[in-house]
């Protein structure tokens, strides 16, 4: 008769339950630590990114201050150096109005010019103006020394002030004889910055017809001159592909959003958009400088003080370097701190500060950049009819650099994934690889998810409990049995709902990166729609240009007939 053995295995199996427990939760803190790990990573990427812009942002506010705060430090400097100028500038239409109203003594201008030549010791314009008193009182050896010293100081804008006096006055004689001076001591390869006050004069029609055609016959020997040089048109073509280029907008940091988080290549996509949409900038500004007539004021009297002005205030040359520095400050503000960008800018101005230049890169800061070298609109017009040429051929060769510059393919980089496509219309195939890489990523973490402890003392207890069976043991087997299966049982299941969480984070993780990645393809396709209709606007720049006649560059006064120039 075979003794019954009576085992009690439940405190055996609520371990191992324990046991099992433990170790699923082992494996899924292994996989959530991964997971984890993965979302971290991609956290810090997002924090260094944001991290970067905060301190371009931070950088940026800094420079605008400090440009804000040095712009009135140098003005103040300016005003400090060379504020008798002003006082010396400000009588020079003053005296000439003040005689054709007769109501001021000449006694009392000859006194006040006096006063301003001790004042200004340097400037020639006090003893220019000491020399016109004079005049008007017909005092020839006071003019005669006032004269003598005002060319000495700065021959060039003597004889042009005297150039528009006499014209002021109706002399034609004597204009001639200024002017004559005045050319003579030209250099068009080296030219003094007040020029742009005697093509003012010529494209305003102030000079009457017969100075006119002698300004005009001289700047065009000026350009054959220049021409001569083998490497003219060289540098013309880089001179105006610099000034174009320095109007290249910005693109807005509210587009193409997603691309910018998520593409390798964005730099080089927002400079070729920039680059493109400078073509319309261009057409526009030759469009709009064309645009409508530019009014003639009807008294010859009232034209010439005008260029009066704009010879004695255009500043001198020991103002230069101040005057440079407050451009630049001034542009800094205007690009909201970026100095880069101002920088870029200041280059393409920078002939415009110079003492002298070539007559070509006289005419190329009057039309582009008008505020620096205070040239009117009439002759903004006169400068670009005359350059046409040069700036198609610029033009040609800043598309051509832009145009190689387009990148052909685009990154994608949408967490650890990434991809490359040209317009989008791979799309299908991007997606497909994105959800090949992420149901690997998925069959990768199914696998790593095992069944655990549970599973090996599940398979040792069957092992035991058939041991048992044969020995004839059948409850204690068929026990331990019961016990492996549920163990088994307990396993699989656990092994189960690990699998299932690690599908369903990396799937949402999959879903969301699909989201972004067909944003990136759609802002693509806008992209490239929004470059292809900007470099269309190439062919616009030219068809302006090549509209241009030659009669668009001259105004005509009352009293003068048309001037054409051939």
């Amino acid at each position: 008769m075979s003794q019954t053995i009576s085992v009690d295995l439940s405190p055996v199996i609520r371990r191992l339950e324990v046991v099992n427990d433990n170790i699923t939760q082992v494996n899924q803190q292994v996989f959530v630590v991964s997971q984890q790990g993965e979302q971290t990573r991609s956290r810090l990427e997002q924090f260094y990114q944001e991290f970067v812009a905060y301190v371009t942002a931070d950088a940026l506010r800094t420079e605008l201050q400090l440009a804000e705060t040095r712009l009135v430090k140098v003005r103040q400097e300016l005003d400090q150096r060379f504020g008798h100028y002003s006082d010396v500038r400000r009588r020079v239409t003053g005296i000439l109005q003040a005689t054709d109203v007769a109501i001021v003594r000449q006694e009392t201008m000859r006194t006040a010019t006096e006063e301003l030549m001790l004042a200004a010791p340097r400037y020639w314009l006090a003893p220019s103006l000491v020399a016109l008193t004079a005049w008007i009182s017909d005092n020839q050896p006071l003019a005669e020394r006032a004269l003598g010293e005002a060319l000495n100081r700065d021959g060039n804008k003597t004889a042009l002030f005297f150039a528009l006096v006499c014209r002021r006055a109706k002399r034609p004689r004597a204009l001639l004889d200024w002017l004559g001076r005045y050319f003579l001591l030209q250099n068009p390869q080296a030219l003094d910055r007040e020029v742009i006050v005697m093509l003012d004069a010529v494209s305003n029609g102030v000079f009457g017809s017969t100075a006119q055609e002698v300004c005009l016959r001289v700047s065009s020997g000026w350009i054959q001159e220049l021409e001569q040089a083998g490497s003219f048109l060289d540098e013309q073509r880089r001179r105006w592909s610099e000034a174009l280029d320095a109007r290249t907008p910005k693109v807005g940091a509210d587009e193409f959003l997603t691309l910018r988080r998520h593409s390798p290549t964005w730099p080089r996509l927002e400079s070729a958009l920039a680059a493109a949409r400078r073509n319309g900038q261009v057409a526009n500004y030759f469009r709009k400088l064309f645009e409508g007539e530019i009014p003639v004021l009807p008294q010859l009297e009232t034209a010439v003080d005008d260029l009066l002005d704009s010879l004695v205030t255009h500043f001198d040359d020991e103002e230069l370097p101040l005057r440079k520095e407050d451009r630049l400050l001034e542009l800094i503000v205007k690009e909201q701190g970026d100095r880069n960008a101002a920088s870029r800018r200041m280059v393409a101005e920078d002939e415009a500060f110079a003492e002298n230049m070539p007559f070509s890169a006289l005419l190329t800061n009057a039309a582009m950049h008008p505020e620096a070298s205070q040239a009117s609109r009439a002759t903004q017009r006169y400068a670009v009819a005359v350059s046409r040429e040069w700036i198609l051929m610029g033009h040609r060769d800043l598309v051509a650099r832009d145009r190689a510059a387009v990148p052909a393919e685009i990154e994608l980089a949408i967490g650890p994934w990434s991809g490359k496509s040209r317009d989008g219309a791979n799309e299908a195939d991007l997606v497909t690889s994105l959800e090949s890489y992420y149901q690997s990523q998925i069959d990768q973490a199914v696998q790593a998810v095992g069944r655990g402890a549970a599973f090996i003392f599940a398979i040792i207890g069957a092992l035991f409990g058939v041991l048992v069976l044969f020995q004839g043991s059948w409850l204690f087997g068929l026990l331990l049995l019961a016990v492996a299966g549920g163990l088994f049982y307990m396993a699989k299941k656990n092994q189960e709902t690990a699998r299932e969480k690690a599908r369903q984070q990396i799937g949402a993780e999959r879903d969301s990166a699909l989201h972004i990645l067909r944003a990136c393809l759609a802002e693509l396709v806008d992209l490239r729609r929004a470059w292809a209709s900007a470099d269309a606007e190439a062919d616009a720049v030219a068809e302006v240009l090549e509209s241009i006649h030659s009669d668009q560059h001259l105004l005509r006064r009352p009293e003068e007939a048309r001037a054409i120039l051939s």
